[in-house]
């Protein structure tokens, strides 16, 4: 996000979201030739090639598109201090969330206390540079 809030900051002209194009087309174009130059290795050796893996992986792809446009726009309308802690810290604490509620991967009450303490010592820190932070 650095060389996109850079960019954004030096161009304040262009729309905020100027910059999601060309990344995320690189994403795509480099992740494509990894595959394909694995399926062609693969298909060289005899070996396997699992087609389905990546109709999840376009599709996450897609998902990460997303939310690069609304990272973008909430660091250009909430400055960068307050617009980044909640980008980086957002998406960790609801991926958190679903680990314990829906997956039930953390289990145990010490695991769940200790859980609990971590998740509010993030939300504090997050509301505190969100209070505190300047647009």
């Amino acid at each position: 996000t650095v060389p996109a809030t850079l960019y954004n900051h030096r161009h304040p002209e262009a729309p905020p979201t100027s910059v999601v194009l060309p990344q995320c087309l690189g994403v795509w174009a480099a992740s494509s030739a990894i595959y394909l130059a694995y399926a062609a290795v693969s298909k060289a050796r005899g070996w396997k090639v699992p087609h389905a893996a990546i109709r999840p992986a376009y599709s996450s792809g897609v998902l990460w598109a997303v939310g690069f446009v609304l990272m973008v726009a909430g660091i250009r309308d909430l400055g960068y201090s307050v617009g980044y802690a909640l980008d980086a810290a957002g998406p960790i604490m609801v991926s958190s969330l679903l680990s314990l509620l829906v997956f039930r991967e953390i289990r145990g009450r010490t695991q769940t206390a200790l859980y609990f303490v971590g998740f509010s010592l993030q939300l504090v820190g997050v509301l505190l540079i969100a209070a505190n932070g300047q647009a």
